[in-house]
């Protein structure tokens, strides 16, 4: 045993550890870490430093989200200020900067000109970029998303079978879409309505598009079906159609009981009565599935404030919870988002899983 007296002396200044700073991680640790915070803080994230901004920025971060299922839903609301601004003018919701209470709002994006050609948002940029240009310039189309293909059919073309066409994302080429006869098309009113990956035209006959065999037919307008899609603005959450009646009633169609049944709860209750609200359903401008709750969008009349007619747009997320008795609905939160003039109108709303 070696007495003490002989023992070396440790060194007194012995160089401590540093602390492992967020800094010093590598790229691939933080965007691993980033991919798993909420979408909505990345503007402000992007502050912090060039590095966030470059990592934020990059493909790979929202690739990661989708791998690890981080990814979230995001609205985007589209408006024309006709004929003050000739260009539509977009929005995406967003919560307030700094906000505990949750408060959100509509916040503009950058928005391009309308032209024959066609253009791509990135919603996770907020950039625009130009995409294959469609075979004919059109005005007033519409465009439905269905298994990879987006379909364009414009009202305004009724002279030729010009008036559809369809771009396949993957190949990133577009082919005429036929009418196949269905010659009803070009004449008079009629209304598009997607449903269960079917297109469904209705008017003085009603048909829908089978993709599979690439054909038109007949819809049987007494079918319980299509009575759901004739019904106004709607949508579908686990298979269930929603929406609102004129009193402001929210309800689901019911295959059990072949009608429609109202979705209770004292809060929605409270939306449809509270006089701070006035809603009704002839003033809901769209339904949303917003990540399994709905995402319900309205403004009341316009009203004179300081010489000029303006509206708030409205925005309100409900949860859906079912039961034995039925469907109950529970209001998350319920904002003003916007505020317009009569001079603009709402063109569409899109919800984007990014």
């Amino acid at each position: 045993m070696i007495p003490k007296e002989s023992r070396p002396k440790q060194k007194g200044n012995k160089t401590k550890a540093q602390p492992l700073s967020f800094s010093s991680l590598p790229d691939e640790l933080v965007e691993n870490i980033l991919a798993r915070i909420s979408n909505w803080n990345y503007p402000n994230l992007s502050l912090v430093s060039k590095r966030f901004l470059s990592i934020l920025s990059s493909p790979e971060l929202y690739s990661t989200r989708s791998r690890i299922k981080t990814i979230e839903p995001c609205l985007y609301f589209c408006l024309e200020d006709s004929p003050n601004i000739s260009s539509p003018k977009w929005f995406s919701l967003r919560m307030n900067d700094y906000d505990i209470l949750g408060d959100y709002s509509l916040v503009p994006v950058p928005s391009r000109p309308p032209s024959s050609l066609v253009r791509i948002l990135d919603c996770r940029s907020h950039t625009w970029r130009d995409g294959p240009s469609m075979s004919v310039p059109r005005a007033g189309a519409s465009a439905y998303y269905i298994h990879g293909k987006i379909y364009v059919m414009e009202r305004c073309r009724k002279d030729d079978d010009n008036w559809m066409e369809v771009l396949d994302i993957k190949t990133q080429t577009w082919s005429p879409l036929l009418s196949h006869g269905a010659t009803e098309f070009r004449s008079g009113w009629f209304i598009i309505k997607l449903f269960r990956g079917k297109i469904y035209v209705i008017g003085s006959k009603n048909y829908v598009y089978d993709r599979n065999k690439d054909t038109w037919e007949v819809v049987k307008t007494h079918a319980l079906i299509f009575k759901c899609i004739l019904a106004a603005d709607w949508y579908v959450i686990k298979n269930v159609i929603y929406r609102y009646t004129s009193d402001g009633s929210l309800v689901r169609f019911s295959y059990n009981r072949r009608g429609w049944v109202r979705v209770e709860g004292w809060d929605l209750e409270l939306l449809r009565t509270h006089r701070r609200y006035t809603f009704s359903g002839e003033c809901v401008l769209s339904i949303r599935n917003h990540g399994g709750k709905l995402l319900v969008m309205w403004s009341p009349r316009f009203e004179e404030n300081n010489g000029k007619s303006e509206s708030r747009i409205w925005c309100a997320k409900i949860a859906l919870e079912g039961s034995r008795n039925g469907v109950w609905g529970r209001v998350e939160w319920v904002n003003e988002v916007l505020t317009v003039t009569s001079s603009y109108k709402f063109l569409s709303c899109v919800v984007s899983w990014i």
